[in-house]
Formats: structure tokens, C-alpha cells, sequence
């Protein structure tokens, strides 16, 4: 009984519209608890259309350790998710570089799957690995509106102006809808 109500108790102070603001102005860990459990699985499923999943866990530890060393550094002008997401797509540009391996990421060589292929695997893995060859930007852009952000958001989360932000989009949508017509040949 008394383990309900503190689960009840719980749930009714978990109603804060921005956790991530109260957790920035009051420090108070209950805040970031919350929003490690609003956005973590978000967050984590960006990162791993990206990335490996051992680096996607990795860049998704230092995006809490950054919010953590700098939370007075948020200021309530937008989304927390989009927030969240901009330091970790730093995260992850910087990890690239480290490893050397932007120069693969922006090959615009794109894999092709054969109708063999694409009958013997689930229409979502596919649609993922059509993703995956993408050039690094498309794919990032792509996979920000997949995630459910707006193209407002997406240019302040990669920094690039609005009409980039939909042009890649459009070129990795064209690049997707080309592969499929040639499976269905």
C-alpha cells in the first residue's frame, strides 16, 4: 500500500511541462531523472541511425555527462528535446572526426539491395539500411524528422539554414525512392 502511494506520488509531481529547465534553475537530480526518462530512448534511437550502437550508447553517456556539467547553460527558447539532441549531434560530429571517419560518412556511393534481398528482410530494415548509405547530412536531416522535429528545429540542431535542412531531406527522400523502384523492377 505504501509503495503505491509512492508511485502515485510520483506520477503526480512528474507533470513538469520543461524538466530539463527545472533541473538547469533548482539542480535538483529528480528534474534530470525525468528527463533521461522522457528522452533517452529518443535520443538513443537518433544516435544509433547514425552510428553503431556501441558508439550511439557512448555518445548518449557524454550527451547526459554534458547536460549534467552544464546545466546552467539551458535557457528555455525551444524544445529540450531539440536541446538535447543539438549536443549530441556535436557529440557525435566530433566523434567522427576523431575516428577519421567523415570522409566515408560523406561518400556519396549509395549500396543497392536486390529484390532477393529486400523479399527476405522486414520493410523497416530495409527502409533503415536505405538510410544508413546515405551521405552523413541527408541521413542526419532525415532521421531528425523521423525523430519528429520540425524543419525549424532541425537547422538549429545542425546549424544550417531552414532551406538546407529541406533540400537534404528532399535528396535523401529522391535517393530512398529511387532504390525502391529499382527493387520493384
Amino acid at each position: 500500500m505504501l509503495s503505491s502511494l509512492k508511485m502515485w506520488c510520483a506520477r503526480t509531481t512528474s507533470n513538469v511541462e520543461d524538466p530539463l529547465y527545472e533541473y538547469a534553475t533548482t539542480g535538483k537530480v529528480k528534474y534530470l531523472e525525468q528527463v533521461i526518462e522522457r528522452y533517452q530512448s529518443d535520443l538513443f534511437h537518433f544516435l544509433k541511425t547514425q552510428t553503431q550502437a556501441a558508439s550511439a550508447e557512448d555518445i548518449c553517456q557524454k550527451t547526459w555527462l554534458k547536460v549534467i556539467e552544464k546545466n546552467s547553460a539551458y535557457r528555455q527558447q525551444g524544445h529540450p528535446k531539440a536541446y538535447l539532441f543539438q549536443i549530441a549531434r556535436n557529440l557525435l560530429v566530433d566523434s567522427i572526426r576523431a575516428s577519421d571517419k567523415l570522409s566515408e560518412l560523406t561518400d556519396n556511393k549509395v549500396g543497392t539491395t536486390s529484390t532477393y534481398e529486400f523479399t527476405k528482410v522486414s520493410e523497416q530494415s530495409w527502409l533503415y539500411q536505405q538510410i544508413a548509405t546515405l551521405p552523413f547530412l541527408q541521413k542526419e536531416a532525415l532521421s531528425l524528422q523521423l525523430e519528429g522535429f520540425s524543419l525549424a528545429e532541425i537547422a538549429q540542431i545542425v546549424g544550417a539554414a531552414q532551406e538546407t535542412v529541406k533540400t537534404r531531406i528532399r535528396y535523401a527522400k529522391e535517393t530512398i525512392k529511387s532504390q525502391v523502384s529499382e527493387n520493384n523492377e
